[in-house]
């Protein structure tokens, strides 16, 4: 790697040039304290990389192509010496042929990547004069000018870290046949058994041979196959088959389900319906937005994506919405999903932005769709292609005012190309041309919304309760990281107020509403630890509200929260941090994501008790519930509700009343009964106005497994081992972070990958 006039430095592909400057200790890891700023010069320059190779040439392999899987972003590419051509879009692998190039011995490859910075204000810059725009127009800034991450310019959760460089493989491919590109395609018949074959691209003289279902044929040759379905997370069985192609030695295996998925958006009484169906079978979406894992796309763990992506399975999670200020995800985020049930709702990398129409733009939007689409067409979770996020409602509702243009650019993209392009490559799959979509019809009970009125508006999440919606496809509330993640930012961290903590806080809210906002409910935080607490049980608490709100309707289909992930240590809407530790709200996604769901609601004098139903059988259980003194764990007051639920039913099964108990020392508690993990607490008042004692915690631990036995009440109890926030796992969940547990003279128990050496526990009111 080589900025000119700078010595050469050795780098690493995959990965970006600020990898490298931190590897030789040019710059410091902007991730560390405030050293974003002291980056920022390197998205402004232009950057070299530079290979020499040694080469033979084999008989038996007479064709080369030199293949990058991602150039990221505006460069240029040279082989000894030869200019193999341009690239500008990192969203479209770029090949080749090389086959008269190479040199027997050394071989010396360059590319030169200019600033997609200072690229994109001069593409701004034309375009704009062309269009007769003004220079101020907002919500149309250099990014929307080049085809790249538009996170990595800078986001409400993430660090402007532009960058450049190599994030994919690069490889030369010598081949006599090969097989460029392949997708298994399937139709159900009326009779239920399904019709798949293979299409593809074969380059060579070598004969394909595919391989589905045991029975081998040739590309659109088609097998009938028994209907053995793939089902969503907790519906049925996650069926995959393998199928496979081969010409010469060149082979291609993938596993594929046989499904059928439809977006439903049907007249009914209370609008236009918003639902997924698949096999027949109407779904509830229970699931989160899923934002890029890294701020360096090519430093993502993909094994790390895909063993967390298989454990959101446990928490509920049926599908996550690859959002589209991010990109086109990997294969192993895909095959992880294939394999656990989470249905993938993906958005085209187009985001809260006007996009230009020229036709080079065009030109270059329509190869790219091209290519993701042929490449995830034939995923068996791939439930909905989606045009852009926000980009329709940023205009309806004219975000920037005077400053926003009198033309909603972009708007031929979503409403006539994409569509155009999945419905002859994909026709099966769904198309949403924006989300939200729900505003731009006739109101929020015809499609999807973003519900943010608790965060940009009235400021509390209690507002949740007046979101009415057909399906809540984008709604969160920010919280701090968990310790660890702070840990790994450096500097002086026991002040929640000072300014490493600020700068890692890029919710545009400010630091001291995003503070009130917590303190609405919850203490004042004296520290860190204080403010990494109360802010985790609010957020917990925010998404509960919503959530269940969300599963009492009687219309609404869906929950996705923002966000499922973070790209840095920072504070955001996610569930899960940088640190891969889970919140509280994460945890809670395993009782509230149940396909039972037992949901309190607190009234002036009582507590109204509600049961969800969305599995296919009916439930008939009881419902215990219970009123609790906060001081002594002792039971005031205990209730048994009979319960008949039908599938799909959602109903009210009776109120506990509170009489003339003392609010500020009374929780209430209802679980179903043989159902564990159904059980729920609730405060009668706000958590700085209830009144706890700290109870006594001993702590038993034996073969890997620790028990905390609570004499008196602990309300939200959180472990963890400072010496590992890895050791302790919740037994609740079985992943590790801030699991929240209210326990009346009773226990919590946990998995332990070793033995506690630094164990710290905490509950409220403790001091």
């Amino acid at each position: 790697m080589h900025r000119h006039a700078v010595p050469w430095l050795p780098a690493v592909v995959p990965g970006h040039v600020h990898e490298a400057l931190i590897a030789n200790r040019v710059i410091r890891d902007p991730f560390d304290g405030l050293h974003e700023v002291g980056a920022e010069w390197v998205d402004e320059t232009d950057w070299e990389y530079s290979l020499e190779f040694d080469w033979q040439p084999s008989d038996h392999q007479p064709f080369r192509v030199l293949r990058f899987e991602c150039l990221d972003t505006v460069c240029e590419v040279e082989l000894n010496g030869q200019f193999l051509g341009h690239a500008a879009n990192m969203f479209l692998p770029v090949e080749y042929d090389v086959t008269q190039l190479l040199n027997p011995g050394t071989n010396r490859l360059k590319v030169r990547f200019k600033s997609a910075v200072q690229e994109g204000i001069k593409l701004r810059r034309a375009y704009f004069e062309q269009e007769g725009l003004p220079w101020s127009t907002d919500w149309f800034d250099e990014r929307a000018f080049v085809r790249k991450a538009q996170y990595m310019t800078g986001w409400d959760w993430g660090p402007r870290l532009v960058s450049c460089g190599i994030p994919g493989t690069v490889s030369l491919i010598e081949y006599e046949s090969r097989i460029s590109r392949v997708s298994f395609l399937q139709e159900r018949r009326s009779d239920g058994h399904f019709e798949v074959w293979a299409e593809g691209l074969l380059t060579g003289s070598q004969i394909e041979q595919v391989n589905i279902n045991g029975q081998h044929v040739r590309f659109g040759d088609r097998v009938v196959m028994p209907p053995e379905l793939w089902w969503p997370a907790h519906e049925g069985p996650q069926t995959l088959h393998e199928v496979s192609v081969q010409a010469g030695n060149h082979r291609i295996e993938k596993r594929i389900g046989l499904r059928t998925i439809r977006l439903l958006r049907e007249r009914d009484e209370q609008g236009q319906s918003f639902e997924f169906e698949v096999n027949g079978r109407v779904l509830w979406a229970r699931g989160a937005n899923w934002i890029p894992d890294d701020a360096f796309v090519g430093r993502v763990d993909v094994k790390g994506l895909a063993d967390r992506i298989a454990s959101y399975q446990s928490l509920g999670i049926n599908m996550l919405r690859v959002w589209g200020g991010g990109f086109y995800e990997s294969e192993s985020f895909y095959d992880a999903c294939d394999a656990h049930g989470i249905l993938a709702w993906q958005d085209f990398p187009f985001a809260c932005s006007y996009y230009p129409e020229n036709q080079e733009f065009l030109d270059a939007v329509e190869a790219e769709a091209e290519s993701q689409v042929y490449r995830l067409r034939d995923r068996t979770s791939l439930a909905l292609w989606c045009g852009n996020n926000e980009n329709e409602i940023m205009w309806v509702q004219r975000w920037g005012g005077d400053s926003a243009p009198a033309k909603y650019y972009g708007e031929d993209i979503y409403r006539h190309l994409l569509p155009r392009v999945v419905e002859r490559l994909s026709p099966s799959t769904p198309y949403l041309r924006s989300s939200p979509i729900g505003i731009f019809e006739e109101g929020p009970m015809f499609g999807d919304s973003h519900y943010w009125d608790v965060w940009h508006g009235r400021g509390d999440w209690v507002h949740y309760q007046d979101s009415h919606t057909r399906f809540s496809s984008e709604y969160g509330f920010a919280s701090s990281c968990s310790l660890a993640a702070w840990a790994t930012c450096g500097g002086e961290l026991d002040d929640p107020h000072g300014p490493v903590v600020r700068w890692h806080d890029k919710t545009k809210k400010g630091h001291e509403v995003f503070h009130g906002y917590v303190e609405l409910h919850y203490p004042k935080s004296g520290s860190l630890e204080d403010w990494v607490y109360f802010s985790q049980l609010n957020q917990r608490d925010a998404m509960r509200h919503a959530i269940e709100h969300y599963r009492r309707s009687d219309y609404c289909r869906g929950s996705l929260i923002w966000q499922m992930n973070d790209c840095w240590p920072v504070q955001s809407w996610a569930l899960e941090d940088y640190s891969r530790l889970l919140k509280p709200a994460g945890h809670e996604l395993k009782r509230v994501y149940a396909q039972h769901l037992v949901s309190i609601v607190l009234l002036t004098d009582s507590a109204e008790v509600w049961l969800i139903n969305d599995s296919q059988q009916t439930l008939n259980e009881q419902v215990s519930c219970r009123l609790v003194s906060t001081l002594t764990g002792e039971e005031l007051l205990s209730v048994k509700f009979e319960t008949l639920v039908g599938p799909g039913e959602r109903k009210r099964i009776g109120a506990i009343p509170f009489g003339n108990l003392e609010r500020s020392t009374t929780a209430v508690s209802a679980r179903i009964d043989n159902q564990d993990a159904t059980e729920t607490w609730r405060w009668l008042q706000e958590p700085k106005d209830m009144q706890f004692l700290t109870p006594q915690i001993t702590m038993e631990y034996a073969r890997g497994k620790m028990a905390l036995h609570v004499k008196g009440f602990a309300a939200d109890l959180v472990v963890w081992d400072e010496d590992d926030p890895y050791r302790v796992i919740s037994a609740r969940t079985g992943l590790p972070g801030w699991c929240a547990q209210t326990i009346a003279n009773g226990s919590a128990h946990f998995e332990m990958r070793a033995q506690p050496t630094g164990l710290r526990f905490r509950v409220l009111g403790m001091t």
